[in-house]
């Protein structure tokens, strides 16, 4: 008999945890809002597309006495982490629903638009297939599903409670929070993280990801909240402004480090920069990051550098065989 994982956070408002093994994440916050009886109920994303992810998932929603046919899941992005089990869930008879902008972004083209950035941008070949082998967000992405497309300033209605819709890019293009005014309360998913910060990436035709995370979370932090539930990890003792102005300047530091490093070596290439970096893990240098950290902490690099390019701080320089560099 498995050992209960539900916990009770507000009325009709659950929450357990969904591993993710070996990934620095460590768990997911799987959001259950219970419908009333004979009423849909609402599940916030699913984990990876795994067995101990599953597993997980269909023991949280057993306990909570979930109906596939009256149970909608909502996905608050498209990273496979939060959509893996998509598929299956939806193959059992649940309702997706997900923001319109990601989820016109759910195939698998780009990743080889990436890997084609990688190449230009520095990154050895050899580490760009070892990104590719061990990415987790390739390994365990979700199969093909359908879903209702939801738009920003939407609002849906589950267990007493009046969700807003709030499209918050950055961490990716069409991120979307839920949000329940009269009772002050924030899902958060990846927008704010309380004890790691979230990934800020670069996405092909999505323009200046860090500008537009830092631009979301000022409108987030104009929102009355009591209670923040992020996606990963706990809150602590912070409020939701107190970890978003903690963002805000986490970012601002990075974006002076990325500029002083440019400035003291002119025609860097980007991926060179990332090594330089000061990065949060447990490795004692760069060379002992494993690939898919390294693949992180390059791809937040090449999101300052869009940064610090579009506001003309810096320039990009490109070669003969059209690799990148950049000089102040």
């Amino acid at each position: 008999m498995h050992e209960s994982t539900v916990k009770r956070i507000a009325e009709n408002i659950y929450c357990f945890p969904i591993p993710l093994p070996d990934n620095p994440l460590k768990w997911l916050n799987c959001y259950v809002i219970r419908g009333y009886e004979g009423q849909r109920s609402l599940l916030m994303d699913t984990g990876f597309n795994q067995k101990p992810c599953l597993d997980a998932l269909l023991q949280g929603m057993d306990e909570l006495g979930l109906r596939p046919e009256l149970t909608d899941i909502f996905l608050t992005h498209l990273h496979s982490d939060h959509t893996g089990n998509a598929a299956v869930l939806s193959e059992m008879g649940c309702r997706v629903l997900m923001g319109e902008i990601d989820k016109a972004r759910m195939n698998k083209s780009r990743w080889a638009k990436r890997m084609e950035l990688f190449e230009v941008e520095g990154m050895p070949h050899e580490l760009i297939q070892q990104v590719v082998d061990s990415n987790p967000g390739m390994l365990y992405a979700p199969k093909l599903f359908d879903a209702v497309g939801v738009a920003d300033g939407d609002v849906l209605s589950y267990g007493g409670y009046e969700l807003e819709c709030i499209h918050v890019p950055g961490h990716t293009p069409g991120q979307m929070c839920l949000y329940a005014k009269k009772e002050k309360i924030l899902f958060s998913s990846d927008h704010i993280l309380f004890d790691i910060s979230p990934n800020i990436t670069v996405w092909a035709g999505f323009e200046d990801p860090v500008g537009q995370y830092i631009e979301s979370l000022g409108k987030i932090m104009e929102l009355d909240v009591d209670i923040c539930l992020p996606a990963h990890r706990t809150t602590g003792s912070k409020t939701m402004r107190e970890r978003a102005q903690e963002l805000i300047a986490h970012h601002q530091r990075r974006l002076a480090e990325t500029e002083r490093i440019i400035r003291e070596n002119p025609g860097i290439r980007a991926y060179d920069m990332a090594g330089m970096m000061s990065w949060r893990i447990r490795a004692r240098s760069w060379a002992e990051f494993p690939p898919a950290q390294k693949n992180f902490a390059f791809l937040e690099t090449l999101a300052h550098i869009e940064y610090l390019l579009a506001r003309g701080k810096i320039r990009r320089l490109t070669d003969e065989e059209g690799k990148a560099s950049y000089a102040v």
